[in-house]
């Protein structure tokens, strides 16, 4: 079969740990003998804006891990100041390039990541072209995009309406995606993967040498960006909590970037865990099993999510998870059988949990121990291939 799939998130020379999820799925899909290319439009944007003068060394087509990736160029502006006509520009930018890619080599089936830009447009470019399309929704394309005015909604809504099959990472998600537009058919629910290779048991004494931890001693790990939305505010006023106990608080590994760092540390100074937390910035993709394997329990306490995906990587690290339950989040964290849930935006209710499960080595052992069999079985990309395969079949078959 060939895939092509379209996606502006996917790794490049600008950003190589940008839409890494996509890319693991190409990966998968390839393995199992499909030939997939891709195509992740770049921005164009006006000379003289620094931050984005990247995007000018992107070439035109590159491999990665042997995938050939077109980076056709869309015009951008900053802020987000397109809105919906985003979706326009999307579909101007990857147009030429889709065509040509389907006269040199036919395509069987598209499949477009987000509803909005990416699914509006495939949709569009598929029913020129007589090309069956799919589209997955994460998230923000069916929550979030939607709240931006009349003019957005419609635009997710004609994706929904208009894509050969609408897949999604949750029940949660598809319910808020059912609830915007009528689908051509039912919703396929395919959750997100672990890649097996990066993410797996490791020896946390040799995980916390790595980065210079202390071998003994109970251990948090939290890797994602550090932006309202995933909680890591409230992850730091628990830390607070947590040093009023007698056995003081644990330490806390956390990776990533993002404009919270600063307030974060200086909160974390206040409530006087600074020396409890280590902070490693953005990590390398190679590297994150490491880092989440220094950790007795994984922490993600977002105030929403699709399926995260880093939960996914967690469990198949062997880790129990702490979550909030928002979203697709108790889909996947199965309380108490795989980890812990709790409200959003609770510092009181987290740090509970999380001295819980520290204080309570066969408690935590179990978890674990369930959420590694779980991984296995239902949240890897491989099984997340196998899925999407049969929904490909069903619209070629349509």
């Amino acid at each position: 079969m060939r895939i092509l799939m379209i996606s502006h998130m996917y790794p490049s020379p600008v950003n190589p740990t940008g839409g890494i999820f996509v890319h693991e799925q190409v990966r998968a899909l390839r393995a199992r003998g499909h030939d997939v290319q891709v195509v992740s439009p770049k921005g164009w944007a006006p000379p003289g804006i620094r931050r984005w003068s990247g995007y000018r060394d992107v070439v035109p087509r590159d491999t990665v891990d042997d995938v050939v990736v077109h980076y056709p160029r869309k015009v951008t502006l900053p802020g987000g100041r397109l809105g919906h006509r985003n979706a326009d520009a999307f579909l101007l930018g990857i147009r030429r390039t889709v065509r040509r890619i389907h006269r040199e080599w036919p395509v069987d089936v598209m499949h477009a990541h987000m509803m909005v830009p990416d699914g509006w447009a495939a949709a569009r470019i598929g029913h020129e072209l007589g090309i069956p399309t799919v589209g997955t929704a994460h998230r923000a394309d069916v929550l979030d995009v939607p709240a931006q005015g009349a003019k957005a909604r419609m635009r997710v809504a004609e994706a929904i309406h208009t894509l050969d099959a609408v897949v999604t990472v949750s029940r949660a998600i598809g319910d808020a995606a059912d609830a915007i537009a009528r689908p051509r058919r039912a919703i396929t629910v395919v959750p997100n993967g672990a890649d097996e290779t990066v993410f797996l048991p490791r020896d946390a004494a040799a995980a916390r040498e790595r980065i210079g931890l202390p071998a003994d001693g109970p251990v948090i790990s939290y890797v994602g960006k550090l932006v309202p939305r995933k909680g890591v505010d409230d992850l730091v006023e628990a830390m607070g909590i947590l040093a009023a106990r007698a056995s003081g608080a644990p330490q806390l590994v956390m990776a990533g970037i993002g404009p919270l760092r600063e307030p974060l540390e200086r909160r974390a100074s206040e409530l006087g865990v600074a020396d409890r937390i280590t902070w490693l910035g953005k990590v390398p993709h190679d590297d994150v099993g490491w880092v989440m394997s220094t950790g007795d329990v994984f922490v993600l306490p977002s105030l929403s999510e699709g399926l995260p995906t880093v939960v996914c990587e967690a469990m198949a690290c062997g880790l129990l998870v702490v979550a909030t339950a928002v979203d697709g989040t108790p889909e996947i964290v199965d309380d108490p059988h795989t980890g812990l849930l709790v409200p959003p935006h609770d510092p009181g209710a987290l740090a509970e949990a999380l001295a819980r499960v520290l204080d309570d080595d066969p408690l935590r052992a179990a978890m674990g121990a369930e959420a590694l069999r779980r991984s296995g079985q239902d949240y890897t990309w491989a099984a997340n291939a196998r899925r999407m395969e049969a929904v490909y079949g069903d619209v070629m078959r349509a």
